[in-house]
């Protein structure tokens, strides 16, 4: 596994590259508030509840497990980099209940990178994430696309402007 410890753009992320950090501890607090706030159901808000519904557990929101995952993201990697903007996310994939206790960590992975066909200063990098509680079980798997910017535009741009029929 990587470490960051300098800043990151586009030439920096190379297929196969991949991060983990992270210990977030999940509690019942956090969980609830957030909850009432953005996701109101009786699983996320009330332990009591919880158990009658379907579901049969209190747990953290696929939303707020999505939200723990940036804010670690965030914190340890995107950071330090040249990030421009996100495009989308694929693939949301919500594997196990994130219940309090939990403590959470990320795992990401450079799938793919491609240079921005309309700008020479940046790319795009995909990546696949993985949230994992502390056994290691994955909580949730999402694919993101970033645009970043690239450490030579000029340069980027010569390329371009040479490979143009």
């Amino acid at each position: 596994m990587d470490t960051v410890d300098a800043t990151l753009y586009w030439e920096d992320f190379s297929p196969g590259r991949a991060w983990s950090f992270g210990s977030y501890p999940v509690t019942a607090q956090e969980i609830m508030e957030f909850a009432r706030r953005y996701d109101p159901m009786p699983m996320h808000v009330d332990p009591g509840l919880a158990l009658k519904t379907p579901l049969g557990v209190f747990c953290a929101s696929g939303i707020h497990t999505f939200a723990m995952t940036q804010k670690m993201a965030f914190d340890n990697l995107y950071a330090r980099a040249r990030l421009i903007a996100g495009a989308e996310v694929r693939h949301f994939r919500m594997r196990r209940p994130v219940v309090p206790g939990d403590v959470l960590s990320v795992r990401v992975e450079v799938v793919a990178r491609q240079a921005h066909r309309r700008r020479p200063d940046a790319g795009w990098v995909d990546f696949r994430v993985t949230t994992m509680r502390a056994d290691g079980q994955p909580v949730l798997e999402h694919d993101s696309r970033i645009l970043f910017e690239r450490k030579s535009p000029a340069l980027a741009a010569d390329l371009q402007a040479t490979a143009a029929p």
